[in-house]
């Protein structure tokens, strides 16, 4: 995207997911002057269930309007999550009961779809390399990956929204760093077929198909599955059981393989160790702990977008301090992302990330 950049910007957001997409346009419609950086070239693809819940549909028909055609697969719309105890018992935990469902989708498209509308510039194939925060501005160093060279730029604001593996985060505040513990998904994507209904997420929840839990579902008839373990352990036994068991009791029939991935996640959001940032460094969505219980992250995410965009807004306009306003505002999201763990361990009958 965007090749011609200014070098100084009122906020520079840093990853252009949906918490810097939303994050993005509460600033934008604030109008202040912002640039949305994307280490990747756009669209990227991203693990992820591509489920979209009733509050991400809310968040989403509001700031940027309907989810395009181009996102959706098949099946269009999902019914639910089918929680597996073992291969023979299951409980429904149906979406919503007076529509069609949640809309599925993949990542790629719509996370595009939410930055190219988001109204800020962006520039995707960008490193940030470091910053140094000066009080009255921050000055950054990124590498453009495309043309090799680095860019300096300048802003009042910095916004992470880098995901779980947040390079600003571990810069200020190294030490919070080292207490973090970190988990490993793994996923693979199979042309084949299965029994099982492709208008439900399956979770499969017990531990030894994987610590946290191993999961299941279908989009544009690709058979997708993977588990997690915590960093440092052997993934393979798990997901070869795992495999084995859909084979087995579900029918699984694997042909061509399309994708396989893997992504890094931490504990900041079953313990409760939130990290909304320092100064005039906000983080946003999973940088800054954001997550709910088996992995659904795209609600948090949207929202703290907008309160750090409304924050930083209120600390400009006021002269506050934004992390204060921001802290006062994410306080019933961070209630909430610490209960949805709490009910899903519950429902699983143990711990669903025992790092």
């Amino acid at each position: 995207m965007g090749n011609t950049l200014k070098r100084n910007y009122d906020v520079v957001i840093v990853g252009a997911g949906p918490s810097g997409a939303a994050a993005a346009k509460g600033l934008v419609n604030e109008g202040l002057e912002v640039l949305v950086l994307e280490k990747r070239k756009l669209p990227r693809y991203k693990m992820c269930s591509g489920i979209i819940f009733k509050k991400s549909q809310d968040i989403t028909e509001k700031f940027f309007g309907k989810i395009p055609e181009s996102a959706y697969v098949s099946p269009r719309f999902l019914k639910g999550v089918r929680l597996w105890s073992d291969n023979k018992h299951f409980s429904d935990w149906p979406f919503n009961k007076d529509s069609n469902g949640a809309p599925n989708i993949w990542r790629s498209e719509f996370d595009y779809w939410l930055i190219k509308n988001c109204g800020a510039e962006v520039k995707d194939c960008c490193v940030l390399k470091g910053f140094k925060d000066y009080g009255n501005y921050i000055m950054l160093e990124c590498h453009d990956t495309c043309n090799d060279e680095t860019i300096h730029i300048t802003c009042k604001y910095l916004v992470s929204a880098e995901g779980s593996k947040s390079v600003i985060r571990e810069k200020i505040d190294p030490d919070f760093e080292k207490g973090t513990k970190w988990f490993v998904a793994y996923q693979n994507y199979y042309e084949g077929t299965s029994d099982l209904d492709p208008c439900f997420y399956h979770g499969f929840l017990e531990s030894r198909f994987g610590e946290v839990y191993a999961w299941f579902n279908v989009k544009d008839g690709l058979q997708i599955f993977g588990t997690a373990a915590r960093k440092g352990a052997k993934i393979h036994p798990y997901l070869s059981e795992y495999t084995e068991m859909l084979e087995n009791s579900f029918g699984l029939k694997v042909k061509k393989l399309i994708r396989k991935t893997g992504c890094l996640g931490n504990d900041m959001c079953t313990t409760g160790r939130f990290y909304l940032g320092k100064g005039k460094v906000l983080l946003v969505g999973e940088a800054a702990g954001f997550l709910n219980a088996f992995g659904e992250g795209i609600s948090c995410a949207l929202s703290t977008g907008l309160f750090a965009a409304e924050s930083i807004t209120k600390g400009i306009k006021s002269g506050n301090d934004a992390i204060a306003i921001y802290s006062e505002l994410t306080k019933v999201e961070r209630r909430q992302t610490k209960m949805s763990w709490k009910l899903g361990a519950k429902i699983a009958g143990r711990d669903l990330m025992p790092l």
